[in-house]
């Protein structure tokens, strides 16, 4: 759940209404794009990595690649919905990462909430919508709807997550660390990639620094700093006329040829093949 959707991996956003739809999946499967499910009647279980997971009635699950899921299940009265968005889909809409980390963290060890009536029905609503709009595909402005309408679905469950994290907002030395890291990155990424600038004016080693990053987010140092560097990337190669040159530079990087070096290492293709598969969607 979701590695069938690798043999259509144009489509980037796929709503379900029961796992029976979801074919060719066979578990255990290692999740490849983001998931949310939500649970309105009835229940479903299943074994997230090495831990059982249970959702009831009015409950909300978000997860995100990488996961392997095994033993799911859903009861024969079950009711509810699964959305899975294609995670480049994902980094289209993310804001910051200093908006998002703190509630990433949260729902890393937490990714199952019981919703509101009033939640569960607006989560129902944008997923209606999203419905209708990938039946209604080719039509003019499509596209940007389907977009829009999953711009939506993200920050609706993003404010339902941070509305429950809300209670936890005594946070640990290491969320500190993080959440001053990310500040830091947001600040100097176009400029500095280097770990030891930032260990340095958080006043701790490198290695500290990564090792406790990885332990709470998954993510050492240097790859919260790729990450950010690549986001920001993908944008301006997607909706700025700047030139692969032009984006090299402003991103601090020393001539294009490291830059589309950098850019295939992480992302598997070059600036210029990533540019010319946007212009073909």
């Amino acid at each position: 759940m979701i590695s069938a959707l690798h043999d259509r991996p144009y489509e980037t956003i796929r709503v379900f209404r029961s796992l029976s739809e979801i074919s060719n999946v066979k578990f255990p499967s290692r999740l490849a794009h983001m998931l949310l499910a939500v649970c309105r009647q009835g229940e479903i279980s299943a074994t997230v990595d090495v831990a059982p997971r249970y959702m009831g009635p009015n409950s909300l699950m978000v997860l995100k690649p990488g996961h392997i899921i095994s033993q799911c299940k859903e009861s024969h009265d079950f009711e509810g919905f699964f959305i899975v968005v294609h995670e480049d889909k994902l980094n289209e809409i993310l804001p910051s990462l200093h908006f998002v980390a703190p509630y990433t963290l949260h729902y890393n060890s937490n990714p199952i909430i019981e919703m509101t009536a009033e939640e569960l029905e607006s989560q129902y609503l944008i997923y209606e919508m999203l419905q209708k709009q990938i039946r209604l595909e080719g039509r003019p402005f499509n596209k940007l709807t389907l977009g829009a309408s999953c711009e939506l679905l993200f920050y609706n469950t993003l404010s339902i997550y941070a509305s429950r994290s809300e209670d936890h907002s005594h946070h640990s030395r290491r969320e500190e660390l993080l959440a001053n890291f990310i500040d830091l990155i947001e600040t100097h990424f176009k400029s500095e990639r280097a770990v030891n600038f930032y260990a340095d004016k958080l006043f701790v080693t490198p290695k500290h620094l990564s090792a406790v990053l990885k332990d709470i987010s998954g993510k050492t140092a240097g790859e919260w700093i790729d990450h950010r560097v690549i986001l920001e990337a993908k944008l301006m190669l997607r909706s700025t006329g700047m030139n692969i040159q032009e984006i090299s530079l402003a991103l601090n990087f020393s001539n294009q040829s490291f830059f589309g070096k950098y850019f295939k290492h992480l992302t598997g293709m070059s600036p210029r093949d990533y540019r010319n598969k946007l212009s073909e969607n």
